[in-house]
């Protein structure tokens, strides 16, 4: 398994060209996804590598600056971004990170999250640099990506809903609440 160190990740947002504000996304979806991992991981939770998780979360938008000039989809890009590197643990977090191909209940009750899980779920949580709710994350998308189109709205909604769904399994575990992530985080992280 290849997996970037934290200074290989902020090397690479400036060989791509991250933005400053994706760049501060990103480092709070690190931040949350290494809390999530952290916290899971002391309730005896199967889980892959934790510099994994970090890394897929610190590069999960590696292609958005470029996709936001080119219009291409960030999360395609960003996979094969990542697999060229020879990443492909890492690719896989970045490809679904905006949508993951389904959930696995069975896993979760045997207390096993996968990397992706946790970065689609950190994503979720982070609204441009600050840790929201799901509601109010899923407000803001609906705001920027579906008012010109509609037909969107429905699968925007399902995405949430499954992000929803995950949330209950991971938080059956923890002896927090979903609203006292953003009290717990350290926000001096990765900088």
């Amino acid at each position: 398994m290849n997996i970037p160190s934290v200074s290989e990740c902020f090397s690479y947002m400036n060989d791509f060209g991250m933005y400053a504000h994706i760049r501060e996304h990103s480092l709070m979806v690190a931040r949350v996804a290494e809390f999530m991992y952290r916290e899971l991981a002391a309730k005896g939770a199967n889980l892959p590598p934790k510099e994994l998780v970090v890394a897929g979360a610190l590069l999960h938008d590696i292609a958005k600056s470029k996709c936001l000039q080119e219009g291409c989809q960030h999360a395609q890009t960003g996979e094969e971004i990542c697999r060229d590197l020879g990443y492909l643990e890492v690719a896989e977090m970045v490809r679904y990170h905006v949508n993951l191909p389904g959930l696995r209940p069975d896993a979760y009750r045997r207390n096993d999250f996968s990397g992706p899980e946790l970065v689609y779920y950190s994503d979720k949580r982070v609204k441009h640099d600050s840790i929201v709710m799901l509601d109010e994350r899923l407000a803001y998308i609906l705001g920027k990506y579906a008012k010109d189109k509609p037909e969107w709205e429905g699968n925007i909604h399902a995405n949430f809903r499954m992000c929803g769904e995950l949330e209950g399994y991971l938080f059956t575990r923890l002896d927090f609440t979903p609203a006292d992530v953003a009290a717990r985080i350290d926000r001096n992280l990765f900088t």
